[in-house]
């Protein structure tokens, strides 16, 4: 039998391991962190999604640390949120005339919808990179 070493993978042992794809999803929730202080916290009438958010986003910082295929989940739903929260407040804002609001809700839309467009093209990936990371620990 002749194998056909054109459809064989090879991993060397020295190559690096594979980085999670959550990553970059990661950076981001830490860098919008401030903003969701300040977005809402401040504002009295806002303060229970603000705790909310901040507390999902600390689940979701445990379930990437655990390497738990349920991080992938807690982040689009967040992400998600946060999407048509953002754009609620837009709105709220618009019709009172809060364009400096406004304005802060768009910058935190220009990340959360990337956010969700990315998550949503990783999930496969990030299923294979769990299963992967669950049969490197078992072998080991």
């Amino acid at each position: 039998m002749v194998a056909d070493l054109a459809l064989v993978k090879f991993q060397s042992m020295d190559s690096p391991p594979e980085r999670n794809p959550l990553g970059p999803v990661v950076a981001a929730l830490v860098i919008t962190l401030p903003f969701d202080y300040d977005s809402y916290l401040i504002h009295r009438d806002l303060s229970e999604f603000g705790i909310l958010i901040i507390v999902i986003k600390a689940v979701f910082f445990v379930l990437y640390l655990l390497g738990s295929r349920f991080a992938w989940r807690v982040g689009f739903g967040l992400s998600a949120v946060i999407t048509a929260l953002a754009l609620l407040l837009i709105y709220r804002g618009a019709k009172a005339g809060e364009w400096d609001c406004s304005l802060r809700h768009f910058l935190e839309l220009t990340v959360a919808v990337p956010l969700v467009l990315y998550q949503w093209r990783i999930r496969e990936r990030y299923s294979r990179y769990i299963q992967n990371r669950r049969a490197n620990v078992s072998t080991h």
